[in-house]
């Protein structure tokens, strides 16, 4: 099916079929990436990063119904929906990444939000682009402009600001 792990397939079926039936004709395709796209995938510590692409943003009514659709899943209490980890962006928002593009749909550690993607965004976009698993959809090469090494190198950057600056300024000798 879609991966080597028939427990990880049956919860990637679920939300396939799940955002296929809440998106309707908006559905565009979905994506793996993160280890299950490298070959990095640990049962014990791992999670399912994907990516769910829309022909444009979505409305209050499809995004309440993706909610539901996370909520239905844990509820369910399939081994890997706690494990999803993702976002549901349209097909504009995938192709170059934008500070300032709209909030999208996000799951992340069993928690359901509207949010917005810091430049980690441009790393990960790398990655569906080069290694992303199609689960439905046209090769992400086709939907992702190619990710320079200026761009990743600066992703990083910030990546390491965000994250670390906070750490530094609270105790400077850590």
């Amino acid at each position: 099916m879609f991966t080597p792990y028939p427990a990880v397939n049956a919860t990637l079926h679920d939300l396939l079929s799940g955002a296929r039936a809440v998106l309707g004709e908006q559905f565009f395709g979905m994506y793996l990436y993160g280890s299950l796209s490298s070959g990095g995938f640990n049962p014990a510590t791992s999670d399912i990063d994907f990516v769910v692409v829309t022909d444009g943003e979505l409305g209050p009514e499809q995004v309440a119904g993706l909610e539901a659709l996370h909520q239905r899943l844990w509820a369910e209490g399939g081994q890997w929906a706690a494990h999803l980890e993702g976002a549901y962006l349209p097909r504009a928002a995938l192709r170059r990444y934008h500070p300032a593009a709209p909030p999208a749909p996000c799951v992340n550690e069993g928690k359901f939000y509207v949010g917005g993607f810091g430049s980690d965004w441009v790393i990960q976009r790398h990655v569906i682009r080069e290694q992303g698993v199609v689960l439905a959809g046209p090769p992400p090469a086709n939907l992702i402009d190619p990710v320079s090494p200026d761009e990743i190198r600066a992703a990083v950057a910030g990546v390491l600001r965000a994250f670390w600056g906070p750490v530094v300024v609270a105790d400077p000798d850590f």
